[in-house]
């Protein structure tokens, strides 16, 4: 999507080119992860401690480093071929660890994640793939036993599996200043929510919805598919104006 962007800025600035005008694309206005990462510090958000469940091979955390460069990153991730990477970014920024489980409600238990072909479509309880039995944590268990500080950041990168890991983080919950999570405008699973849902769901723990990030349209038919919602607390300052200017 960022391609075709800037593929039609291109274009249009081609255009104004012979009246002298162009577009200039304004960071802290985009709506790309980055910039609305930037906006976490631009809202003055304290962040002590960033869980990146569904981490995969660090990608996200590595994004996220600058912009919490203090915080104490721990990525959540089931598929073990991911490891390798998950080690070397580990051993390259002391600030940074990793659990290969799945997070959900019952710790200490197992659930099935079914393997995609390009393991990023793996889904816990989903459809298709190669069934694995993995081991599940609760988030509030990992913040117990690495007595990790808040307040928090939860990135959920999860195709589905959100309501139970939110149902194992209660605690965590109470101190995290920022959800940043995947939502979907499809029913992906049997039990998945579309980002209505969640946003009411999300509402009745305590956090609203205030930016937005990676705008996606579906293979299929150009229909759109996910996007990234970022909810702060409801009392948080940035609710408490309602204005445009």
């Amino acid at each position: 999507m960022k391609n075709i962007i800037l593929t039609t800025v291109k274009i249009i600035n081609s255009l104004l080119k012979p009246v002298g005008a162009k577009l200039v694309s304004s960071e802290s206005d985009c709506f790309e992860m980055s910039s609305a990462l930037k906006r976490v510090n631009d809202h003055a958000i304290d962040i002590n401690t960033v869980i990146d469940i569904g981490g995969s091979n660090g990608i996200w955390s590595r994004k996220a480093f600058k912009f919490f460069p203090r915080a104490a990153f721990v990525a959540i991730e089931p598929l073990q071929e991911r490891e390798e990477a998950l080690r070397d970014l580990k051993r390259r920024n002391p600030n940074f660890d990793y659990e290969l489980c799945v997070a959900g409600e019952n710790h200490g238990g197992q659930t099935t994640l079914n393997i995609a072909d390009d393991l990023d479509g793996s889904t816990v309880n989903g459809s298709g793939g190669k069934p694995r039995q993995v081991p599940v944590k609760t988030i509030d268990a990992i913040v117990a036993e690495r007595n990790l500080p808040g307040p928090f950041l939860l990135k959920f990168d999860t195709h589905g599996y959100e309501i139970p890991i939110l149902k194992g983080a209660a605690e965590t919950l109470e101190k995290t200043s920022v959800i940043v999570m995947e939502v979907y405008n499809f029913p992906i699973t049997d039990n998945s929510l579309r980002f209505p849902q969640m946003c009411a769901h999300l509402e009745s723990l305590g956090f609203r919805c205030y930016d937005i990030a990676g705008l996606m349209l579906r293979e299929h038919d150009k229909s759109f598919w996910q996007m990234d919602l970022f909810f702060g607390r409801d009392d948080a300052k940035m609710f408490a104006y309602s204005q445009y200017r």
